[in-house]
């Protein structure tokens, strides 16, 4: 019954994920799939591509943080 809620209304979202200011992760509280935000600002699922992705630019993030100070 949740994932036909998903289907008619769309998703709700919930953040997941606050480190990062350009990188947000978002989880559904009906059916519990995991979304994140692309490069143009669009929500799509989170897929292990998107993972590595988000992991690699929060270690540069972290990286350019550590030479700023």
């Amino acid at each position: 019954m949740k994932l036909f809620t998903c289907k008619i209304k769309g998703h709700k979202l919930t953040t997941i994920k606050k480190d990062s200011i350009l990188i947000k992760e978002f989880e559904c509280i009906n059916c519990k799939k995991k979304f994140t935000t692309d490069g143009y600002g669009k929500v799509v699922k989170l897929n292990s591509y998107w993972e590595q992705n988000n992991l690699l630019f929060e270690q540069l993030q972290k990286r350019q943080k550590a030479q700023a100070s």
